[in-house]
């Protein structure tokens, strides 16, 4: 757990590392996205947490056809929780321009956060499948998961920065495209290591009937949740 946690935490340093090469303007473009960046994290974390909690608990009463419902609900409310996080894509202009009136600076800004939070929808099914294989025990898969992406990301991001090879040169594009691409890794391994061997709960179709009372758990411990990791962001 403590790994995982600290592979993930790695995406950002590892992006700060190559993208302070390419200059001072890119680097405050990248830290001025930083806090939105983690605030959609906070929010997918979060609510994973809650996941994480429902899911646990249900197993431990021996309700599985409860726990399979939390799972399938989460998973679907990760899905629309991605689609609200991409929604700031369009706000980060006037974000940006709170902070700066260097129009190089908005520019690289406005570059990274578009590719970045394009990928929002997986991000917040990565960590469903996260807090799923968590609730179940098997952190290994968790940890696997999150340390494929960063070694994706680690490998990706000089290559599209500065054109290696036959990569094109992308600039701070390339970081954010490292960073998603990564993150794509990480969903990819969840998904084979679910249909490979799969948790004890199930994500189904069939489970998607309303259920008021696990849709009211999931959010009363993963809204707190969500609050306190975002609260570092707004300082």
């Amino acid at each position: 757990m403590v790994i995982s946690m600290l592979v993930n935490s790695l995406y950002n340093i590892v992006d700060s590392f190559f993208v302070a090469k390419i200059g001072e303007d890119a680097i405050t473009a990248l830290s001025l996205v930083y806090p939105v960046q983690n605030l959609v994290n906070a929010l997918a974390i979060g609510f994973g947490v809650g996941l994480n909690a429902v899911i646990a608990f249900h197993l431990g009463a021996g309700e599985k056809e409860a726990a399979d419902t939390a799972a399938t609900h989460g998973f679907l409310f990760s899905i629309l929780h991605g689609i609200i996080a991409a929604a700031v894509i369009p706000i980060m202009r006037p974000f940006l321009k709170m902070f700066t009136q260097s129009e190089n600076v908005i520019s690289l800004g406005v570059r990274y956060s578009t590719i970045v939070f394009s990928f929002s929808i997986v991000i917040m099914i990565s960590l469903a499948y996260e807090k799923i294989f968590q609730a179940v025990g098997r952190m290994n898969a968790s940890m696997a998961g999150l340390m494929t992406g960063c070694i994706v990301n680690i490998i990706l991001d000089p290559l599209l920065i500065f054109g290696i090879g036959p990569f094109p040169k992308m600039g701070i594009d390339g970081a954010a495209l490292a960073t998603g691409i990564g993150q794509v890794s990480t969903l990819l391994l969840y998904v084979v290591l679910y249909a490979v061997k799969k948790p004890s709960v199930t994500i189904n179709r069939k489970y998607l009937k309303r259920n008021k009372a696990i849709d009211r758990k999931l959010y009363f411990v993963g809204i707190p949740a969500s609050i306190n990791l975002a609260l570092p962001s707004l300082l």
